[in-house]
């Protein structure tokens, strides 16, 4: 491994914290820190998170809650109804009863967001966000492709923000794992931490995120 990869742990963050918040919550954290570097203030609306039962989801909802935005989650599991809004989701929006439309510019919605699913979701998210609005695009659970207009850029000066975990410098990558120890930890990691599994038990343990039936985060003990 580089060593400008290593990253001292940030106190008073712990192993186990750091673990469950991993690679999911570094990339939440990291689109929340680039929002508000380009001015996204929780006064401007709602913001939403789709994909938002999955470890970036759920860990973008805690983070963004507690930095004072209301935040709308969009899910495909019932089941993850209540989960969500334990975890400070105002509503649950069912993507399967979305209305894209067929517009460039659609009714305004929302003050930002955070996808996960790129594609249409995606799309819409560009012709229903306000003004000067950030969207953080982190995924691409549905779709690599984005087919818009450049209408939402320039009648409505939204910004488009690509999440890249992985090529980060490594000034902002200490920088956000400090907000990850101070201002961004997450309240509620005990919700989303949903199970704990050994090493021996990972080939195990994937059965449920092929049956789409997992909710939050899991965490493996190597020893």
């Amino acid at each position: 491994m580089p060593a400008e990869w290593v990253i001292p742990i940030p106190p008073p963050l712990d192993e186990f914290e750091c673990m469950a918040i991993g690679t999911a919550g570094f990339t939440a954290a990291l689109a929340i820190h680039r929002m508000e570097e380009n001015g996204q203030d929780p006064a401007a609306g709602e913001i939403l998170v789709t994909g938002a039962s999955g470890g970036v989801g759920s860990l973008a909802i805690d983070m963004l809650t507690g930095r004072g935005h209301r935040v709308v989650a969009v899910s495909g599991k019932p089941q993850a109804v209540p989960y969500l809004q334990d975890l400070g989701a105002v509503r649950v929006l069912d993507r399967r009863e979305i209305d894209y439309g067929s517009k460039p510019l659609e009714t305004i919605r929302w003050a930002g967001a955070i996808d996960n699913v790129g594609g249409e979701m995606l799309a819409w998210l560009t012709r229903t966000t306000d003004f000067r609005g950030n969207i953080a695009s982190i995924g691409m659970a549905a779709s690599t492709k984005l087919e818009t207009t450049v209408l939402p850029f320039i009648l409505r000066g939204i910004n488009l923000l690509g999440i890249n975990s992985v090529h980060t410098p490594r000034a902002l990558r200490l920088r956000v794992w400090e907000r990850l120890a101070s201002d961004l930890r997450p309240r509620d990691l005990a919700k989303i931490v949903t199970r704990t599994v050994g090493l021996a038990d990972l080939a195990t343990a994937f059965d449920a995120y092929l049956d789409a039936t997992v909710l939050g985060r899991t965490v493996v003990r190597i020893a």
